[in-house]
């Protein structure tokens, strides 16, 4: 994983424009700016340092929180769960409030990004030509960066494309190492376990048929937290899809060993166990031992954050409980908080 981080830096570039070859002691300094390559492949231009950048996908301006960059955040976009968010992003963000926030509800408010004047526009995107990427470079000329997250090492360049953007690059990679030490607490256990030890994992979206692929940041998850996911093991094509979607019968054929679900306000552990829409469950390892768990906080299991070390940690505290009996967590999503974002947890005390 290292490796393909250092190799993604490669990708970003500070360029000079319209400076001459040798300038005069009395020669105004050119404008600078800076180019990277978004999660797309699309080469994205912008003023260096950039100050004014909207976040329409909140989980990258979580990002730009952790590298020191919340006075340059210019607008917001819809806040998922903000019940669960916005006290920490009130702690980190002195202006959050203030920060003008831009309905995504039905597209971008064009009305609105142009209010906020940005130098730059981050939204979630797999496609260069979807609708709002093209409605705000056309009609307001911003250069728009899109996320879509696949991999660990697509987080991990975010930090360093944001840092780099935004000048913060020593920052950026102080929060690198943090991340990269907190990984490494879990990853130097899990690596010694056996392949054949390793509990099969079924992750549950909130669709519950719907799972994890093997091409997905959720399959790294697995991995690095000691599991193997379930799909390993089934013979079917679409097991690479990033969220492929199985029968009951296919389900119980796999007969995974842990249960494994993403936040769902409707559902809880208890109910895949013992709820009479799950009766068909019954005899699925997992649920006979009582091994379901869930990332039952949107927030701190934010996974597509800085803080996917923590959520690293918790699976595998759930699923190897064993080989992390003594890790206290609440112990080290503290000290995690003070580190990347300056405030304890909980709480949000200023550190």
């Amino acid at each position: 994983m290292m490796v393909s981080i250092s190799l993604l830096i490669a990708g970003c570039t500070t360029t000079n424009t319209g400076a001459s070859a040798t300038p005069s002691a009395t020669t105004t300094p050119a404008p600078q700016t800076v180019t990277v390559i978004d999660d797309r492949g699309m080469t994205i231009t912008v003023p260096y340092p950039c100050k004014r950048i909207v976040f329409l996908v909140e989980n990258a301006m979580n990002t730009m929180y952790a590298i020191g960059g919340a006075d340059d955040i210019v607008g917001i976009g819809d806040i998922w769960m903000p019940q669960y968010k916005e006290a920490f992003f009130r702690a980190v963000d002195p202006d959050y409030n203030a920060t003008l926030k831009i309905s995504t509800s039905n597209g971008a408010d064009l009305e609105a990004l142009a209010k906020a004047k940005p130098d730059l526009v981050v939204l979630w995107s797999a496609d260069w030509n979807d609708k709002d990427t093209k409605a705000i470079s056309e009609n307001l000329h911003v250069p728009v960066y899109g996320v879509y997250l696949r991999n660990f090492s697509d987080i991990y360049k975010q930090h360093r494309d944001f840092a780099k953007i935004t000048g913060n690059e020593q920052r950026g990679q102080q929060v690198l190492d943090t991340m990269n030490a907190t990984m490494k607490k879990v990853t130097d256990v899990t690596a010694t376990i056996p392949d054949n030890q390793k509990p099969t994992v079924y992750w549950m979206w909130g669709d519950v048929y719907g799972t994890a692929g093997l091409h997905s940041s959720t399959n790294d998850l697995i991995n690095a937290a000691g599991g193997k996911n379930v799909l390993n093991n089934w013979n079917n094509d679409t097991k690479y899809d990033e969220h492929p979607v199985l029968t009951m019968e296919a389900i119980q054929a796999l007969n995974p060993d842990v249960i494994y679900m993403w936040y769902n306000p409707k559902l809880d552990p208890k109910d895949v166990m013992t709820g009479d829409d799950f009766k068909a469950w019954r005899n699925i390892s997992a649920v006979k031992n009582g091994r379901v768990y869930e990332l039952n906080d949107p927030f701190l299991d934010d996974s597509m954050t800085s803080r996917l070390p923590l959520v690293v940690m918790k699976i595998a505290k759930n699923i190897n409980p064993d080989k992390f009996a003594s890790l206290d967590l609440n112990k080290e999503y503290d000290a995690f908080f003070v580190s990347v974002y300056g405030v304890h947890y909980p709480g949000y005390a200023k550190a």
